[in-house]
C-alpha cells in the first residue's frame, strides 16, 4: 500500500500558472507584464555593453552594470537570464573585492532572490544565509537593511519545511524593528503583521492572533480607538480565520511560539471557554463529516465572528479617513467579499465587490495587483485534503508524482458548477476527495463592467506524491 507523503502543485487552464504549496486565498492568473519591463532590460543591457568596452579600467562599472541588468531580468520574471547576469557580477566581485567584502553583496542578494523566486530554495537558502553574515559583518547585527533579506530567507526555508530556522528569522525581524524603533513604536506594527501572516501560512492560528494583538496593543485597546494604523493588524486577525477555514484541524499546530508573544498579548486574547464557536475568541471544533480515509473534513467550520467584528472596523476607519489609500479601501472591501463568500453568503459579497469594483474604475493611478483584482475568479475557500494539507513541499527520493485534474466552472455567485474529473493517475479514493473538496469551494467570481459573471473551463490540477511501491 502506497503510503501518502506529498505536497502539491495547481494548475489553472486559463492561466497556466504553477503555483506550489499555495494556501487556499492564491489567486489563478499569471500577473500582468509589466510593459516598462521590456525598456528597462534593453537599457540595462546596452549599459552592460558600453561598461564591458572599459572593463580593465573600470571593473565596478562593469559589476553594476550586470547587477542591473539582473535587477531588470529578475523583476520581467526571466530567472534563467537574470541568474547568468547576476553570477558573473557575484563572480567578478569576489575577483575584485574578495568573497566577504560589501561589494559583493548586491550580486549575492539578486542571485539568491532569483533562485527564490525561480523555486530554487535550496541554493537560495545558501546564498541568503551568506548576504546576511556580510551584511551583520559590515553593518552590526541590528542592520535594518537585512529585513527583505531575512523575509526572503524565512520564506525559503518554510518552503523547505525548516519551520524553527524560518520562525527564527521572522521573530528577529520584529527584534531589529524594536531595536531601530523602540519596542513600543507604531513603526513596528508592519513587521509584526508580517510575522503574524507567516504563523497564519503555517498553520499556527493561535499564535498568529496573539501576534496582531500584540500590534495592536503597541496603539491600545480601548474600544473606541480609530487610528488608521490598527488597520492592517484588524485585517491580518480577519485573515487568520479565513486561512484556517481551508485546512483540516490536524493541519492547524499546536502553539509552539515563544513565550513572550503570550505575555504581550495576554491582556487582550480571548479565553476559548464559551462553548458558542461565533463568539469572538472562540475556536470551532472539527466537523462530523469525514472524507474516504476517514479525516475529518473542515466544511462545516463556523466562522468566528471577531475576525468579521475586526474587518468591520478596519472598513469604518478608512471610510471615516479622508487620508486612506484607495488601494487600502478596495483591498478591505474585497476581503469582506471574501468573508462572506467563506460564509456562503453570495449576496452580501457582491455588495462589497460591486464597491471595490467601483473604487478601481473611478481610480486615477493603482498597482496592476489591484486594477485586476476582480478581472479573474480567484479562490477564497478550498477544504484541503489531508493528502494534501499535510505534504511536504518538496517530493523525496521515495516518493512519486500523482495527480488529479478537475475541470468545473465558477459560477457568478462564486460556486463551483458543473465539476467533472478529466484525468488522474491515483486511487479513485484521492481522486474523489479532491474532487468533493473542489465542488465545496468558494471563489471570488470574475466581474465583467461591474457584474459578476460565470467563468466556465477553468481546469485545476492537483498533483501530490505518494511513496514509491516496494519492489
Amino acid at each position: 500500500m502506497a503510503a501518502i507523503t506529498a505536497g502539491f502543485t495547481v494548475y489553472i487552464a486559463t492561466a497556466a500558472e504553477r503555483i506550489e504549496h499555495v494556501p487556499p486565498q492564491t489567486e489563478f492568473s499569471k500577473p500582468a507584464t509589466d510593459p516598462s519591463s521590456s525598456v528597462e532590460t534593453e537599457a540595462a543591457l546596452a549599459r552592460v555593453n558600453a561598461a564591458r568596452s572599459r572593463a580593465d579600467a573600470d571593473p565596478l562599472a562593469l559589476e553594476d552594470a550586470l547587477t542591473a541588468l539582473g535587477d531588470a531580468l529578475l523583476k520581467a520574471g526571466q530567472y534563467a537570464s537574470a541568474e547568468a547576469a547576476y553570477a558573473e557580477a557575484l563572480r567578478r566581485a569576489e575577483q575584485h573585492g574578495g568573497p566577504d567584502s560589501e561589494r559583493v553583496l548586491a550580486p549575492l542578494l539578486g542571485l539568491g532572490n532569483t533562485f527564490a523566486g525561480s523555486g530554487h530554495h535550496q541554493e537560495a537558502v545558501v546564498l541568503l544565509q551568506r548576504a546576511v553574515a556580510i551584511t551583520r559583518a559590515q553593518h552590526g547585527l541590528f542592520d535594518r537593511g537585512q529585513q527583505d533579506t531575512l523575509k526572503t530567507l524565512a520564506g525559503s526555508l518554510t518552503t523547505l519545511g525548516r519551520l524553527r530556522e524560518a520562525q527564527d528569522l521572522m521573530i528577529y525581524r520584529v527584534r531589529i524593528a524594536e531595536k531601530v524603533y523602540h519596542e513600543g513604536s507604531p513603526k513596528v506594527i508592519p513587521v509584526l503583521c508580517e510575522l503574524g501572516d507567516w504563523f497564519a501560512e503555517v498553520g499556527r492560528s493561535v499564535e498568529a492572533r496573539m501576534t496582531f494583538q500584540v500590534a495592536l496593543n503597541i496603539v491600545g485597546a480601548t474600544p473606541s480607538l480609530n487610528a488608521p494604523i490598527i488597520v492592517e493588524p484588524l485585517r491580518g486577525i480577519a485573515r487568520t480565520y479565513m486561512r484556517r477555514q481551508s485546512y483540516p484541524e490536524t493541519w492547524l499546530t499546536a502553539s509552539n511560539s515563544p513565550a513572550r508573544w503570550a505575555r504581550r498579548s495576554r491582556a487582550i486574547v480571548v479565553d476559548p471557554a464559551p462553548a458558542d464557536c461565533s463568539a469572538p475568541g472562540q475556536e470551532c471544533r472539527p466537523p462530523s463529516r469525514t472524507d474516504s480515509g476517514g479525516k475529518p473534513i473542515v466544511g462545516t467550520r463556523e466562522l468566528n465572528r471577531e475576525g468579521e467584528y475586526a474587518l468591520q472596523k478596519a472598513l469604518r476607519i478608512l471610510e471615516g479617513d479622508p487620508s486612506a489609500s484607495t488601494q487600502t479601501r478596495i483591498e478591505t472591501l474585497i476581503q469582506m467579499g471574501d468573508w462572506y463568500q467563506i460564509k456562503k453568503s453570495p449576496r452580501e459579497a457582491l455588495l462589497y465587490y460591486q464597491r471595490a469594483w467601483q473604487l478601481i474604475r473611478t481610480a486615477s493611478s493603482l498597482p496592476s495587483s489591484a486594477t485586476t483584482a476582480l478581472n479573474v475568479p480567484l479562490r477564497v475557500y478550498y477544504p484541503t485534503p489531508e493528502i494534501v494539507a499535510h505534504a511536504p513541499a518538496v517530493p523525496g527520493e521515495e516518493t512519486r508524482s500523482n495527480y488529479v485534474q478537475i475541470e468545473f466552472t465558477v459560477a457568478a455567485d462564486g460556486s463551483v458548477q458543473d465539476a467533472r474529473i478529466v484525468d488522474h493517475d491515483t486511487r479513485e479514493r484521492y481522486a474523489r476527495d479532491i474532487f468533493d473538496a473542489i465542488r465545496a469551494s468558494r471563489f471570488r467570481p470574475k466581474f465583467v463592467d461591474g457584474q459578476a459573471v460565470a467563468t466556465p473551463g477553468i481546469t485545476y490540477r492537483e498533483v501530490f506524491w505518494t511513496s514509491k511501491p516496494r519492489e
